[in-house]
């Protein structure tokens, strides 16, 4: 009796003792849990400061210290790590709590990965060998521009020293001495297309040397691109047709075209962002961002003579497709006409379909009609005294930077008083000019004169038969 007894006691003890055992977690794993498959890493974890996080320390070197960048970051905003790494944001949504990110190498993007809020990813080289950082998805705030990221740096990300020069993808490119060729390949309905061009090294140089202060549409009517993109219209037709599609096909086959080409941040060849590039540009480099795939598709379009718009949201551009209430899907109103959705930066999206992070957003509709010209100003200017007036002698440069010739041009210059519509001295050009698209041409005005100790400023006018009034002026100064 006495046996059993003891036998039933020591029993529950050991029962007592497994349960501590186990409560406790001593014979648990609370590291982080790596996914193969995905690079996922499940757990959520709170890095503070440049602290090393157990979740991410080296498995073989545990007592390693791991540098953390923290930063919130807005749409299209990059975040810059070591040797050349970096991490583009391209697109924020709160609704889904996921956003999609470029993963670049020298300013060239090598793979893109969307990521979930809460959640950790390893991310390897361009080599797809070494794991050399892992970033967390810290929180994605309510507006949906701003994402907190944490990116925690592994010793591997300093092993490649190479410089990374991209990789072509499904675009090939021939570089000669002179010449660039691209050829494009993409799909519509199951038939392959393929389109092929070659482009002027010296041309594109040029291009790069021009202004980016000019209106959108002017991007999409410049004349410099006409050749060009009457090309690339005309060989698209020409494989329709023999693809045995109809007209009506063709508008498609265009935007499929537009949409397969990549996702090519305006840092990674033109050197840093919210640069603008030309239609020309954009088929150069086999690819660019919202805003210039937007204006290659309305080029090729308006090309074609369909109706389009520009289609300007939050921190992204889309393309508007006129039609009436026949088409389906969503669309903008703009003096009684409709422009239906088309979204450029990738494939697969049908006309009249809007982006879910977009469809409560104000747009700013802007229809592609004829060119017209426009005028940038740029001036300079000193002063001497004689004690009693001050005289200023200006330098006016005047450039076009429009799509089409500015007709009977006029330059007023003036020094303003703080008193409206007042000045104290002005003079305007005697005789009307023509500009064309591209030329500039200096004005140089003398002596105009303020009472010494009065308060002034430069203003600076032009405008023309077919040109709206530019405007531009320098801050306040005392004679």
């Amino acid at each position: 009796m006495a046996i059993r007894k003891f036998c039933y006691i020591l029993t529950i003890f050991l029962l007592v003792v497994f349960s501590a055992v186990c409560s406790c977690g001593c014979i648990s794993d609370d590291r982080a849990t790596v996914l193969e498959d995905d690079d996922i890493v499940t757990s959520n974890i709170v890095l503070e400061d440049t602290k090393p996080n157990n979740d991410y320390l080296d498995e073989e070197n545990p007592d390693i210290d791991l540098r953390t960048y923290t930063a919130s970051i807005k749409k299209t905003g990059v975040m810059e790590l070591d040797n050349g790494y970096s991490l583009k944001v391209l697109n924020i949504d709160k609704q889904e709590k996921q956003i999609m990110v470029s993963l670049r190498k020298d300013g060239n993007e090598y793979d893109t990965k969307t990521m979930f809020e809460g959640s950790a990813y390893r991310i390897k080289d361009t080599t797809n060998i070494n794991a050399i950082y892992t970033v967390h998805v810290d929180s994605i705030l309510d507006n949906s521009f701003i994402v907190e990221l944490t990116c925690v740096i592994k010793p591997e990300i300093s092993q490649e020293t190479e410089i990374y020069e991209g990789k072509t993808r499904l675009n090939e490119v021939r570089i000669n001495e002179d010449t660039i060729t691209r050829t494009y390949r993409w799909n519509y309905e199951d038939t392959d297309f393929v389109v092929a061009y070659e482009y002027n090294i010296k041309a594109y140089d040029t291009y790069s040397e021009r202004s980016r202060i000019r209106d959108y549409p002017n991007f999409v009517s410049d004349p410099y691109d006409d050749e060009l993109i009457s090309q690339i219209t005309a060989q698209i037709e020409k494989l329709a047709e023999e693809a045995g599609y109809t007209n009506n096909d063709v508008p498609y086959i265009t935007m499929a075209f537009v949409q397969s080409l990549p996702y090519v941040s305006d840092s990674a060849s033109a050197g840093y962002d919210d640069y603008t590039r030309f239609p020309f540009e954009t088929l150069y480099h086999g690819g660019g961002d919202c805003e210039d795939s937007s204006i290659l598709l309305a080029a090729l379009l308006s090309d074609m003579e369909y109706g389009v718009a520009l289609i300007e949201l939050p921190g992204h551009m889309a393309v508007g497709i006129k039609g009436d209430s026949s088409f389906e899907g969503s669309y903008y109103e703009y003096s009684g006409t409709r422009y239906y959705y088309l979204e450029t930066t990738n494939s697969n999206w049908a006309v009249g379909v809007i982006p879910k992070e977009y469809t409560n957003s104000e747009a700013i509709v802007v229809p592609i009609l004829e060119g017209y010209p426009e005028l940038r100003i740029d001036f300079s200017g000193t002063a001497k005294s004689n004690g009693i007036l001050t005289y200023a002698n200006l330098e006016i440069e005047v450039e076009n930077v429009g799509s089409s010739v500015a007709e009977d041009l006029i330059i007023y210059a003036s020094l303003e008083s703080t008193t409206e519509n007042m000045v104290w001295d002005d003079l305007k050009t005697d005789t009307n000019s023509d500009l064309d698209v591209e030329e500039s041409l200096t004005y140089t005005v003398s002596d105009l004169s303020v009472p010494v100790g009065e308060k002034y400023r430069v203003g600076i006018w032009a405008w023309g038969s077919n040109v709206e009034v530019k405007y531009v002026h320098s801050d306040w100064m005392i004679a």
